[in-house]
């Protein structure tokens, strides 16, 4: 099961659709959220660089080019006051760039308090033997 969740920023203002597949993957998901209730959260920005203005695109302002979250690497950017993730592996040729634009084609929620999307997980290998 997929939805769209719109968040508000009670600090900003700043009002965001995003996208929430966390049911498709575990049991340990984002389905608890109940509207109208404060819950801290992680927005992954999902697209691409830019080189030019357009619709979508956003102008990002790196703060850390190094935060993990879960199993994965992002980097933390700024648009305006709100903070908002990139897989790092997304920035690797800008690495030096202190702001730059990106094409959003869709925010992903990835943390909700300290539940991670399962996506993000640190997986176990396990083995199970045959009977």
């Amino acid at each position: 099961m997929t939805r769209d969740i719109e968040l508000e920023n009670l600090e900003t203002g700043t009002l965001d659709f995003c996208f929430d597949d966390s049911a498709l993957v575990s049991y340990d998901n984002f389905e608890f959220m109940e509207k109208d209730q404060n819950y801290e959260c992680k927005i992954k920005l999902f697209g691409e660089m830019a080189k030019d203005y357009g619709e979508r695109v956003l102008k990002c302002k790196v703060v850390s080019t190094d935060i993990p979250i879960g199993k994965k690497l992002f980097i933390s950017v700024l648009v305006g006051e709100d903070m908002y993730y990139i897989y790092q592996h997304k920035f690797e040729h800008e690495c030096n760039q202190k702001e730059f634009l990106f094409l959003v084609s869709r925010k992903d929620i990835i943390q909700v308090n300290n539940v991670l999307h399962p996506d993000l997980y640190c997986k176990k290998h396990i083995n199970i033997a045959k009977k």
